[in-house]
């Protein structure tokens, strides 16, 4: 019912968002995500989104209204210089947010991968199995048991696999990773 319009005059780009009522909460929050987030240095690549885009500093609203230091220092003739050199640079700043977007990451992982427990099973341990998608009964819906058993390992393998057998001995077919399994305690 409502558009929301924010325009850069200088680069002529438009953000737009459909609302079906205006708030100041709506707004506010149209502000916060295509604006404020857009001229904030990234935690992941220590640069703003706009200036790996575009090569220069987007300008916020709050410094169009008032006076910032940099609008009381700018020189409209060494304005031009300036704005090729920045953007001379702007593959080498693009390059370095990439290789600490790529640190990140990789913290990231060793900090996600420290607080994973390895699960290990025995030859003869009881196991439950999960119930995947495809082996749920349709009939009872989201209701249906996700895990099925127990069973026995029969066989331990490499790399976390194992051979299953039910309790009165039938084999299970194929083999069941360790993320798939967890202990039965009886």
């Amino acid at each position: 019912k409502f558009l929301v319009m924010a325009v850069d005059y200088f680069t002529k780009w438009i953000e737009v968002e459909p609302l079906a009522t205006i708030t100041a909460a709506n707004v506010q929050k149209f502000v916060w995500k295509n604006i404020i987030t857009r001229c904030t240095p990234q935690s992941s690549t220590k640069e703003t989104p706009f200036r790996l885009a575009y090569g220069t500093d987007a300008m916020i609203p709050i410094e169009v209204g008032k006076p910032s230091f940099r609008r009381t220092h700018f020189h409209e003739e060494s304005n031009d210089g300036a704005i090729r050199a920045e953007l001379d640079i702007v593959d080498k700043v693009r390059e370095k947010s990439q290789v600490i977007a790529e640190a990140c990451n990789q913290r990231m992982t060793r900090r996600f991968n420290s607080k994973i427990k390895p699960r290990s099973f025995q030859e003869g341990d009881l196991v439950w199995r999960s119930t995947g998608s495809a082996r749920r009964s349709s009939t009872e819906g989201k209701l249906a048991a996700n895990w099925d058993g127990p069973f026995r390992v029969r066989h331990t393998l490499n790399n976390g696999y194992y051979k299953l057998e039910e309790l009165s001995g039938k084999i299970i077919p194929r083999t069941w990773n360790s993320t798939h399994l967890k202990t039965y305690y009886s």
